[in-house]
């Protein structure tokens, strides 16, 4: 009578069922585009995206906009040119 007892807990306290895993988050689709400037200062000109075209890529258009509002430190001001990797989401 006591193990029936003992085995009754037991039962009980455990859980019925596993607890269920939660969906993955969705990996975000980002989309890298390399352009290389000429560093004027503290900024960024004659940009040009190396791996794709703007005229018939959205993103890379968009990477190329926003080459153009970064502004680099003083410490790089004569870097020459300079490439960067820009993730452009969607």
């Amino acid at each position: 009578m006591l193990l029936q007892v003992l085995a009754l807990t037991a039962a009980l306290s455990s859980p019925s069922s596993a607890p269920a895993a939660e969906p993955a988050a969705p990996a975000l689709a980002a989309n890298a585009y390399i352009v290389e400037c000429l560093v004027s200062g503290v900024s960024l000109t004659e940009c040009k995206v190396v791996d794709a075209d703007p005229a018939t890529n959205p993103g890379a258009a968009t990477a190329l906009k926003l080459a153009a509002d970064i502004h680099v430190p003083v410490s790089m001001a004569q870097a020459g040119r300079i490439r960067i990797k820009l993730n452009v989401n969607p």
